[in-house]
């Protein structure tokens, strides 16, 4: 169940992250919400980052006590 909820909380922060690009290039925000969006995209990579290694963690622990 958890392999689930990361690969769509994976896909999601994906697709927010090219929104947020497709929104700085095509210059439908202002300059000063660009620090805003990157800090956001920034958390998003650490979440993901986060999670990655927890649920590494829990499957290999899974594993061992099969």
């Amino acid at each position: 169940m958890f392999q689930k909820f990361y690969n769509i909380f994976n896909y999601t922060s994906i697709a927010v992250v090219v929104v947020f690009l497709v929104l700085i290039l095509a210059k439908l925000v202002s300059p000063k919400t660009y620090v805003v969006l990157l800090v956001i995209t920034l958390v998003i990579f650490l979440a993901r980052i986060g999670l990655r290694i927890y649920l590494h963690s829990y499957l290999k622990k899974n594993r061992e006590g099969e």
